[in-house]
């Protein structure tokens, strides 16, 4: 039999008469919504303390546009679907048939809280919406549900997808275990001067501020390569890569997009005259290259890049690697005013 939608069967062909016929699990998609704090909305549907995650179960559709549609019946409010956190599977001795559980990050506004959610009195609407933190969220869930909802919160803090059988994560051997614990997102720099001494900073068509060559590590790289990948994606220049200059490390407090983010600064020998002005903006994403005087790039970077450039030199003059905390010298970020978030 073909895959379903091979060759988009009409409904009278042979596989659409097999897939009509052929016994599937029910399925359901729940959304984790976070307000602004970090606490977990919990809706109760039914008025009698029954609460749940904004979610239901799904017709002939797919969870995406299961969870729009449930969440506007719930809710009366649109959702922004976001990345896939958990899967759950349900077997048949639980509710007589199986059932496959999906739940997705969600958001709604800009961190909503749940003085700003409308109440609701269509079918399957909510009859009250709670913000809650995380330990009390789940004391109030069945036990099952609570640990579908704690696993899938853990995911979300990590970068991998929560796999359960009940609520119960699966076993894994030691190469998946590994591969899924949360850990802090990866960037690799690479801090480019020319034979004169003069700086390369990047006009992204994606950023609105300069930036410095590179971009975030892949799960199969090293930050060299990713450094040297980076290089060849974005200007087309193939240069060794030179020694680790600066660790700039930032807790996910002080990091976009809620995850740690680590990045690994490097050097490279300095770009002859005809390396600096033959630079091929490759892969569409740099709009302009510009070489500037030390003084005027730190003028004109960014604080957090201004201070990696700035430690560059110091470790190259002293021979050493600058471990910064988010753009600060290390020890000194508890003790002044958080800069503006990592890139």
């Amino acid at each position: 039999m073909t895959s379903p939608g091979d060759d988009a069967p009409t409904a009278s062909s042979a596989p659409a008469r097999q897939l009509a016929a052929h016994p599937a699990p029910a399925a359901r998609v729940d959304a984790l919504i976070h307000d602004g704090e970090g606490r977990i909305l919990l809706v109760d549907q039914a008025g009698d303390g029954s609460w749940a995650m904004p979610g239901g179960m799904l017709r002939d559709e797919g969870p995406d546009a299961g969870l729009v549609r449930l969440v506007d019946e719930v809710l009366g409010l649109p959702v922004e679907v976001g990345r896939l956190l958990a899967v759950d599977t349900l077997p048949a001795e639980v509710w007589g048939r199986t059932v496959l559980c999906f739940v997705h990050a969600a958001h709604i506004g800009d961190g909503a809280g749940a003085a700003e959610i409308p109440p609701q009195s269509g079918p399957g609407s909510a009859l009250a919406a709670r913000f809650l933190p995380e330990p009390e969220a789940l004391r109030l869930l069945a036990p099952a549900v609570g640990r579908r909802l704690g696993a899938a919160a853990a995911a979300g803090r990590g970068a991998h997808t929560a796999v359960l059988h009940d609520g119960t994560r699966r076993p894994t051997g030691p190469r998946d275990h590994y591969a899924q614990l949360p850990s802090p997102m990866i960037a690799a720099t690479v801090v480019l001067t020319d034979t004169a001494g003069r700086v390369l900073v990047l006009e992204p068509g994606y950023k609105p501020h300069l930036e410095l060559p590179g971009g975030m590590v892949e799960a199969h790289e090293s930050p060299s390569e990713a450094a040297a990948r980076e290089l060849a994606e974005e200007l087309a220049l193939t240069v060794p890569v030179g020694r680790l200059l600066v660790v700039d490390t930032a807790p996910a407090s002080a990091a976009k997009h809620g995850r740690a983010l680590t990045c690994m600064v490097f050097g490279a020998a300095p770009l002859t005259p005809e390396q600096a002005e033959g630079l091929v903006f490759a892969d569409g994403e740099i709009r302009a290259a510009h070489w500037l005087e030390r003084p005027e790039a730190l003028r004109r970077l960014r604080p957090r890049l201004a201070a990696r450039v700035d430690a560059a030199f110091r470790a190259l003059a002293a021979g050493t690697v600058v471990h910064l905390e988010a753009g600060l010298p290390a020890g000194l970020a508890a003790d002044v005013p958080a800069q503006a978030p990592a890139d």
